[in-house]
């Protein structure tokens, strides 16, 4: 029985540690790491999850949105942290917070350029983004022509890094279109550096890049975002899952034959005997509502147990019968068995989903 006896997710350093070292495994000793931790850093938390990478050694962090990267910095985090998608209105709260951010356009390079002028900054730290074909954000050729015209502003901005984003780095069907953006990127990227007097950080590869495009493009560093938190392009097993969502069980009860269970009476008891235990979880936790009616099986002492009725806001039952379970008994509803892969087959997503789907109020639990 766990020590923790509440509905908390459960962070394991040490196979935090393994997935760092096998994808480190594809790079050069000299090749920089950066770690995505938005969307709360895949539901494993922001501050104390940031710390935990600080220590081993990755060397720069990135997010979605400025509160992100404030929230690293009040956790007393000193690693560079790239704001990806940070809103020209932000920019001030960058500076104030030394947080860096993406730039994928003219427009957005000229006003942050202005801003740091207006603060007193010289030199300050940004990262340009370009469209290599994802089509989202991101200078294209014609575009970084402009860029080169507007060089004498950099007198206020340093340009730290050059970056793209594969688009289906991890389907070999798509490889040659794959290759052909690392072809672009060298391009794009080799014309922004020849006029200028200093050499930016490279970096084009993500999770299944690193494993599949490492001697191809590794560049000057990689970015290592769903790969860390066990997704591997090549082989799961090499990789352990880094989060293990964890609940009580509230209640165990006998319901007899042709009764019902939950809401709407959606779950029909059909055998005799049936024993539900009713748990400390629901879908305001992160426990989608299509995994309802047995669709999955959460783990309980060694057995699998199915979901029965719908899930509710704050609860869900399952049924164990002919398992040996007792009120305070926890129950991992993703970690090992079932695994986030298998959760999300279930419901027709990525595994991103499941665990960025698990709410805040739920505890991060980092255990070493």
């Amino acid at each position: 029985m766990s020590a923790n006896l509440f509905t908390h997710l459960e962070i394991s350093v040490p196979n935090i540690r393994h997935n760092l070292k096998y994808f480190r495994s594809f790079l050069n000793q000299e090749t920089k790491l950066l770690v995505l931790v938005k969307a709360y850093g895949y539901g494993h938390g922001i501050g104390e999850f940031s710390r935990i990478l600080e220590d081993n050694g990755v060397d720069y962090l990135a997010v979605a949105f400025p509160g992100e990267g404030v929230a690293i910095r009040q956790a007393g985090v000193n690693l560079p942290v790239i704001v990806l998608s940070s809103g020209m209105e932000h920019y001030q709260l960058l500076i104030k917070n030394r947080l860096e951010p993406s730039l994928p356009c003219l427009d957005a390079f000229k006003r942050f350029a202005c801003e740091a002028a207006a603060m007193g900054e010289k030199a300050y730290p940004v990262h340009i983004k370009l469209d290599t074909g994802m089509h989202r954000l991101g200078f294209e050729q014609a575009e970084l022509h402009d860029l080169v015209h507007e060089l004498p502003l950099a007198q206020f901005v340093r340009i730290a890094s050059i970056f793209s984003h594969f688009v289906a780095s991890g389907d070999p069907k798509h490889d040659d279109f794959t290759r052909a953006q690392i072809a672009r990127f060298e391009s794009l990227s080799s014309f922004l550096m020849n006029h200028l007097d200093y050499k930016p950080i490279r970096h084009l590869l993500n999770s299944p890049g690193i494993e599949r495009f490492a001697k191809e493009a590794q560049y000057d560093m990689a970015r290592l975002g769903i790969g860390l938190y066990g997704m591997s392009y090549v082989d799961r097993s090499l990789l352990r899952p880094t989060a293990y969502l964890k609940t009580p069980v509230l209640q165990v009860k006998t319901v007899a034959k042709g009764e019902t269970v939950g809401y709407a009476r959606a779950g029909k008891v059909t055998t005799p005997g049936t024993r539900i235990a009713t748990l400390a979880i629901g879908y305001a936790d992160g426990v989608n509502r299509h995994l309802s009616g047995g669709k999955a099986c959460f783990s309980v002492n060694g057995h699998r147990a199915p979901t029965i009725g719908n899930i509710c806001m704050d609860m869900c039952m399952i049924d164990v019968t002919g398992i040996d379970v007792k009120p305070g008994d926890m129950v991992t509803v993703f970690g090992e068995a079932p695994t986030i892969f298998e959760l999300a087959d279930i419901l027709g997503t990525i595994p991103y989903e499941i665990l960025t789907s698990v709410a805040q109020r739920v505890p991060r639990i980092y255990v070493s």
